[in-house]
């Protein structure tokens, strides 16, 4: 299965949500309209999510780059620099989660 970007995934799930209410018309219309008042409350959510999965990427990206590099005896110092970073902001954005 192919993965999707953030933003294609966003894309995808808004013409679903379109595709929906042409659908079902009237009676969605509501429902639409307090979802999209509650919109930004859940956008922040949403956002520190894409942004926890896309710093797990990337540090797990980080990890096989520093393995191979530990493989080839090549010096390890800009990734670890760059794994103490993407660490460090990992656990801010759990913080964050927590505190919110």
């Amino acid at each position: 299965m192919k993965k999707m970007s953030d933003d294609e995934f966003e894309q995808k799930i808004q013409q679903m949500r379109e595709l929906y209410l042409e659908n079902h018309g009237d009676k969605c219309e509501l429902n639409a309209q307090n979802i999209s008042a509650h919109s930004p409350f859940l956008d922040r959510f949403r956002s520190l999510d894409n942004q926890k999965a896309r710093l797990r990427r990337q540090l797990s990206e980080l990890e096989v780059k520093r393995c191979r590099a530990s493989l080839d005896k090549k010096s390890l110092q800009k990734l670890e620099q760059k794994l103490a970073i993407k660490k460090a902001l990992f656990k801010k954005l759990l913080d964050e989660k927590e505190q919110g």
